[in-house]
């Protein structure tokens, strides 16, 4: 084969071996950015159909690039879209998505994947394209193994084959600097600066980071200037000159011609100005409004990098600004071994000046790169929102700089004073041994890691065994496999899903309903079925810490492992009422004829005014068809059982028999108090009957235990009025039982005689609505302890179970103890507390467990 078609096979190589891993398996999962860029780049291709080029501008990033790529995918996989799509979606939620689903045969993840198809090809395309600057920076045999350790980057790979800017802006940045350097240092070609003004636009185009381009090439361009004034006044001999400059008089180096400093900075502008206009070019924007475009785009950017939506994560706490080690920790943590070694070879050879680093523009290059590197990553540090992916460019650089250091060590065989063992590498190719030990440290991850890149962590960091305690890991890998496992489940049509990142990472595999995993709504939990929860979820404490907390204790019925990482857990819900830590009352929970289920109330407050109202909401749910069309009656009853208020009719307003099974309906009345209504204790009841017949359904509760009254379930208890004040001695030091309620004070005669009924007068102060109805005793007992007389019953003779107890209302209960006729004379003392089944709520005071009763008072009998 000639030599040309050998160097052309060998380049057709290295592209595919950049383009392969990039654009494998694009279907395998989603980023949740991802189907916002999708629906923006709908919009991108819905306007230019219309030549409504200031809707163009959908993003402040502005991810021109990136839409463009995605527009390609969209119109070769679905043609006729500008001319069937309704109009414009907005992106903050998934509707794209529901209009695709209803009214098209094209499923999102096609469409997703066909632009990640043009995003990995021109990442690909473009990492390929620095091979040949860096052959004239580094020489030809670094340039092809830096576009090995490029190609095989873990952590580029993973970003660069999403709709998505990280990957697109890296991969320009990095190409728009390397011609800048090959400008500045191998001969000022004027073609050098006019790609690098190109390039520099797309990444412009794509990410707003890619400005410091623009500073860091004026830094590189002065310090040029400076060696150019300078070169004339540094002698060789000098220890504390410039050593470069004092080698290039002595030598002078074929790419350093002698350009006067103000033609530098003409070029300089000209470089710029090439980049606006390629961003001004290709943004159909700028076309009509460029200034108001610009000025959306710093305020919409203001805004973006104050800090995160939700909090960050970092060295295991959550936080909304991770500090100035985040990124340092980050880059240690993504990395690879190879990646490290060569750097921390290239740093030693290039100290020393020896082999690959001997030649002084390869060197010049190593100081442009590592300046690049360090004001990127300071430049990221500053603002508050911090993500990993936002230093990708500097993987790039890294990737070269330790190229570069295992091509030194791959020559240390031939060192003139190389120990014999060292020389006798010569006789096996030290080159292709370094270099496949260099593979196996650096590339063979790609390969481990595949499809789900990300889940790559530097092993010498701990990898994905430390990383979940230190940084911020997940980015929607895995959630696909848990949606394929609910598909594979009986039924799963009819699921309801509540899942961390729910549009697109999920939805786009899953067969069954999906909803977004609330922070609060009852409705984002009644009817889920199933639950799935994410590893950086779980990190962060969301959606909040009771609710990590409350997952973690219950056992997953499916688990997504990768490359040593938990990274999500699938719970059945089914048989559970309703998380705890979501805020609704399911204390009153009751089944009704086995057709409609009361599964929580909501009751802003617990105390009214006469004459005032508020909006009381009962969750409902149908667990069966029904033929006949229920009336729900709500009433407002006195101690004595007189109605104070009503309201009756169909639940939500619509027939029961059109209630599909398992959907949760918000039932809400106006609580209308009467303008005369008589203080007290009200109770808010509930029941269900057939409008025909007038027969309830008989109703039973959630919890267990006998059916209920009438089919009424008792809801909630209301305070009307100011509460009772009964003249109740208060307790010299309160009880509080539980967190349920304090017994504040009681009233109870001194002397009983033997067979007399006593009466005491309890006192409580209500702390909490617990699910449990609890049962009042009162206990007599003697100076050894032994039980004198005793009387046990609900709160107010059950007008008032403690279920239906809310916070902060005051209840004055009335219990009558019948003496023993024969009880002997004596010191009695009076016990009080509370126990369901044969538990006793805890009792302490001023903060000390002191039992499980009470002390109320004594009773002298004579």
């Amino acid at each position: 084969m000639k030599p040309r078609y050998r160097e052309a096979a060998w380049l057709l190589f290295l592209f595919l071996l950049a383009w392969a891993p990039r654009a494998l398996a694009l279907d395998a999962y989603v980023s949740p950015d991802e189907r916002k860029w999708l629906a923006r780049s709908a919009n991108f291709a819905y306007a230019l159909s219309r030549g409504d080029f200031a809707q163009t501008f959908q993003r402040e990033h502005p991810g021109v690039t990136v839409m463009w790529a995605g527009t390609l995918g969209l119109l070769g996989e679905y043609p006729t879209y500008p001319q069937e799509a309704p109009g414009y979606f907005t992106w903050e939620q998934e509707n794209l998505e529901a209009w695709l689903k209803t009214n098209t045969d094209h499923a999102p993840l096609d469409l997703l994947a066909a632009g990640r198809s043009w995003i990995a090809f021109g990442v690909a395309l473009t990492l390929w394209l620095c091979i040949f600057p860096l052959h004239r920076l580094i020489g030809r045999n670094a340039a092809h193994l830096a576009f090995i350790f490029m190609a095989l980057d873990p952590f580029s790979v993973a970003l660069s084959r999403q709709l998505h800017p990280d990957g697109f802006v890296a991969s320009f940045i990095f190409l728009s600097l390397l011609h800048f350097l090959a400008w500045l240092y191998a001969g000022l070609h004027w073609r050098d600066l006019a790609i690098s003004g190109v390039v520099m636009g797309l990444a412009w185009l794509t990410k707003t980071p890619a400005a410091l381009l623009a500073p860091i090439g004026g830094v590189l361009v002065a310090g040029q200037m400076q060696r150019l004034w300078r070169r004339q006044q540094v002698l060789p001999e000098d220890p504390y000159g410039d050593r470069d400059a004092a080698v290039e008089q002595a030598k002078p180096h074929p790419s350093l011609l002698t350009p006067r400093p103000l033609q530098l900075l003409i070029a300089y502008v000209i470089w710029g100005a090439i980049a606006v206009a390629t961003f001004f070019l290709l943004w159909p924007a700028m076309w009509g409004d460029p200034l108001g475009a610009l000025m959306r785009m710093a305020t919409e950017m203001e805004a973006y990098v104050e800090g995160h939506v939700n909090p960050n994560f970092f060295w295991g706490q959550p936080t909304g600004d991770p500090g100035i080690f985040f990124y340092p920790v980050a880059i240690f943590f993504r990395i690879t071994p190879g990646v490290l070694i060569g750097l921390i070879a290239a740093a030693i050879f290039y100290f020393r000046q020896d082999w690959t680093f001997a030649d002084l523009r390869t060197r010049r290059t190593v100081r442009a790169l590592t300046f690049f590197v360090v004001v990127f990553v300071v430049a990221m540090t500053m603002p508050a929102k911090k993500f990993d992916r936002y230093v990708l460019p500097i993987f790039l650089a890294l990737d070269v700089l330790a190229a570069l250091g295992w091509l030194s060590l791959s020559l240390l065989p031939w060192r003139p004073d190389a120990p014999a063992w060292l020389q006798r590498l010569r006789a096996i190719s030290p080159t292709a041994a370094l270099l496949t030990l260099a593979f196996v440290l650096h590339g063979v991850f790609t390969l481990l890691t595949y499809p789900y890149y990300l889940t790559y962590y530097n092993p010498l960091a701990g990898g994905s065994r430390t990383a979940p305690a230190v940084l911020f890991v997940g980015w929607g890998e895995g959630l696909d496999a848990a949606a394929r496992w609910l598909n594979a489940q009986p039924g799963s049509e009819n699921f309801r899903v509540a899942a961390w990142y729910a549009d697109g990472p999920f939805s786009y595999f899953s067969d069954s309903q999906v909803v977004p995993m609330g922070y609060s709504s009852p409705l984002s939990w009644l009817d889920t079925d199933y639950a799935v929860t994410y590893v950086n979820q779980w990190q962060r404490q969301l959606p909040s810490p009771a609710a990590v907390t409350w997952f973690a204790a219950q056992t997953p019925a499916f688990e997504v492992h990768k490359d040593g990482l938990t990274l999500a857990r699938v719970y059945d819900l089914r048989n559970t009422l309703l998380p705890p830590f979501i805020d609704l009352n399911t204390a009153p929970a009751a089944d009704f004829g086995g057709a409609i289920r009361l599964i929580g109330v909501e009751l802003p407050q617990g105390q009214m005014a006469a004459g005032a109202e508020q909006l009381v909401t009962f969750y409902l749910q149908a667990l069966a068809p029904m033929s006949t069309n229920y009336n729900a009656l709500v009433r407002l009853v006195a101690p004595d059982g007189a109605e104070l208020w009503r309201a009756d009719g169909w639940p939500w307003g619509a027939p029961t028999s059109a209630w599909p099974v398992r959907e949760v309906r918000p039932d809400g009345y106006t609580l209308t108090i009467p303008s005369d209504a008589a203080p007290g204790l009200y109770q808010l009841v509930l029941s269900f009957y057939d409008p025909t017949t007038l027969a309830p359904l008989p109703a039973t509760p959630v919890r267990g235990g006998d059916p209920l009254p009438a089919g009424e379930q008792k809801v909630a208890l209301i305070q009307i009025g100011a509460p009772a004040n009964a003249g109740v001695t208060p307790l010299a030091s309160p009880y509080t039982l539980g967190d349920v309620a304090y017994l504040a004070g009681a009233m109870l005669p001194t002397t009983a005689p033997p067979g007399a009924p006593v009466t005491l007068q309890l006192q409580w102060e209500t702390l909490a609505t617990p699910a449990a109805d609890y049962t009042l005793f009162v206990h007599l007992v003697d100076g050894a302890g032994a039980l004198a007389a005793q009387q046990d019953q609900p709160p107010l003779g059950g007008f008032a179970p403690t279920h239906t107890w809310q916070p902060g209302q005051r209840i004055v209960d009335m219990v009558t103890l019948t003496l023993p006729p024969d009880l002997a004379p004596g010191r009695y003392t009076v016990r009080v507390g509370l126990y369901t089944g044969d538990v006793r709520l805890p009792v302490s005071q001023s903060g000390a467990v002191v039992g499980d009763f009470a002390v109320v008072g004594e009773i002298i009998v004579p």
